[in-house]
């Protein structure tokens, strides 16, 4: 009797552990999925955004692994030129290697604005050039997300919230301002108008 519940006992056990192992590997794989997978002159290059999924305000920025042959490609921060894009706006991003993982290439940033993020990566791969730009997409990497979609259980308000909010501040203020210039100046002439009325009473008759 011991023998079968301890076994049965067993049996779930690794059942449990199974199944365990499987989100892990599903949560990874999900993770590889966000990234945008291409083959350039026969490299295979995966590029996406640091931690995916990424909200607005997160240590994010550009990520991507190239190898050929299913072996990895290293040095290519020295001939590999990076720039994220973001509507009208562009910025260099300065490439690192990682230590620990060959073949693999970072920037950190800090996404400001959800939406749509584009990486173009130029320069060259053991001698061959390249010119690719890889851009959110439900078949490439994640867009970056408003932060209040991942916050629990209160929401902050966003930066163009914030930013309203401060505008409307400032109006009132400027309102307050002009307001009391307005009072200031009417009652200087009010002053004014008194004194020159009591100036006039006070003047001896000829």
């Amino acid at each position: 009797m011991h023998l079968s519940i301890d076994f049965n006992r067993t049996r779930v056990g690794r059942l449990g552990s199974a199944g365990l192992a499987a989100v892990l590997l599903a949560t990874l794989a999900g993770q590889v999925l966000a990234h945008e997978e291409r083959d350039v002159a026969g490299y295979s290059l995966e590029v996406g955004l640091i931690a995916e999924p990424v909200f607005v305000g997160d240590r994010s920025g550009l990520e991507f692994h190239v190898t050929k042959d299913d072996k990895p490609v290293a040095g290519l921060d020295q001939t590999i030129k990076a720039r994220v894009s973001y509507g009208t706006q562009t910025r260099d991003l300065p490439l690192v290697e990682r230590e620990e993982d060959p073949g693999w290439y970072e920037s950190v940033f800090i996404p400001t604005a959800a939406g749509k993020y584009t990486f173009h990566l130029t320069g060259t791969i053991e001698g061959t050039a390249i010119d690719e730009s890889f851009t959110s997409s439900p078949t490439g990497f994640n867009e970056v997300q408003e932060a209040a979609s991942g916050e629990f259980p209160n929401t902050l308000p966003t930066e163009a919230e914030l930013q309203a909010q401060a505008q409307k501040g400032a109006d009132a203020a400027n309102q307050a301002t002009i307001a009391l210039a307005v009072g200031g100046i009417g009652l200087l002439v009010g002053l004014l108008a008194l004194g020159v009325s009591v100036a006039s009473r006070r003047r001896p008759k000829a």
